[in-house]
């Protein structure tokens, strides 16, 4: 009796936390086109002289090669920032997206094999992933594959459920089936930054 009501409420908790999730996950959305509304309405020179130094060197293959380590490197640099960079140097929205949603799925392929491999031989990174166990499991306890969908799309980081998953031992192609709505995260946030940075000019 005590194990089912135990269950019943992780699975409330999770609900919450789901809901909430999907309110952080718009708020996100509003207040990165709000941001790129404003640099484009205080910076935008400054911005578009930094970014046409960034493409004229770095291209797509920039933007492939930062998401990579954006999304196998905890901590290291938003995904996006390459998004701005992509904006306002005036890049392809096509190759963009594509670029840096590959780019995304091969660092989080990569996080998932350390998780897999690497971590659970080192002390250390297991309590990294011990420290976000109880923010991430819940999730994959619920809803299995489903947990990385969520942290491809919402602000569930999606690296860290890429370690996570990985040393769980979950399939590698249930990982990169959820992995494949970075594509849609990416298409989002693009033209969501987009429209912040055509309204604040």
């Amino acid at each position: 009796m005590y194990h089912r009501s135990h269950f019943m409420t992780k699975d409330k908790e999770t609900s919450i936390n789901l809901r909430s999730l999907i309110f952080q996950t718009i708020l996100s959305i509003v207040i990165v086109l709000a941001i790129v509304f404003g640099l484009a309405f205080f910076f935008r020179k400054e911005l578009l002289g930094f970014s046409e130094h960034f493409v004229r060197i770095f291209g797509y293959l920039g933007l492939f090669v930062g998401m990579i380590l954006s999304d196998s490197l905890p901590a290291f640099v938003p995904p996006d920032a390459f998004l701005m960079l992509a904006i306002t140097g005036e890049m392809d929205p096509l190759k963009t997206i594509l670029s840096m949603s590959f780019g995304s799925i091969l660092g989080g392929s990569l996080a998932y094999f350390v998780g897999l491999y690497l971590i659970p031989k080192f002390h250390l990174g297991r309590q990294m992933v011990l420290h976000y166990e109880d923010k991430l499991l819940p999730y994959l306890r619920k809803y299995g594959f489903g947990a990385v969908v969520l942290s491809a799309l919402t602000p569930i980081p999606y690296s860290w459920m890429a370690y996570t998953v990985g040393t769980f031992k979950m399939r590698y192609s249930l990982f990169l089936l959820g992995s494949l709505f970075r594509f849609v995260r990416v298409t989002v946030y693009f033209y969501a930054m987009y429209l912040g940075w055509i309204t604040g000019g």
